[in-house]
């Protein structure tokens, strides 16, 4: 089954964007067979700022993202890490290129699925 990465990226390349500090998202979609492909850029308010947090930003964010499965950040704080929990999202902190932290996101989760697998039978 196909899912949404959300990407917090400055640059296009790098995953690089504190969760809070972001003002859009790039939507990766990661099919069965491994293959993904960038979808879309979703803008989102900044809930971050000047040393506070803003909920309502966080709470927007979480919801504009609540269809993706993952996403990958160079930092979150626990706040936005609870919001996207509550819709579903799983939040990863990672440094790395978008190409490689999407190709082990995909290896990691093919493993769970298989290791599952194996124990249903």
């Amino acid at each position: 089954m196909a899912f949404k990465v959300a990407v917090s990226s400055l640059d296009g390349v790098r995953i690089n964007q504190h969760f809070g500090r972001s003002d859009s998202f790039l939507i990766y979609q990661i099919e069965d067979n491994g293959e993904y492909a960038l979808v879309e850029e979703r803008l989102v308010s900044r809930a971050c700022g000047f040393g506070g947090h803003e909920e309502d930003a966080l709470e927007r964010a979480a919801c504009l993202l609540s269809d993706c499965s993952v996403a990958l950040v160079s930092r979150i704080g626990p706040g936005a890490e609870k919001a996207l929990a509550a819709k579903g999202v799983k939040a990863f902190e990672i440094y790395d290129t978008i190409e490689r932290a999407l190709t082990k996101l995909n290896r990691y989760l093919q493993a769970v699925k298989d290791k599952n697998e194996a124990k249903s039978h």
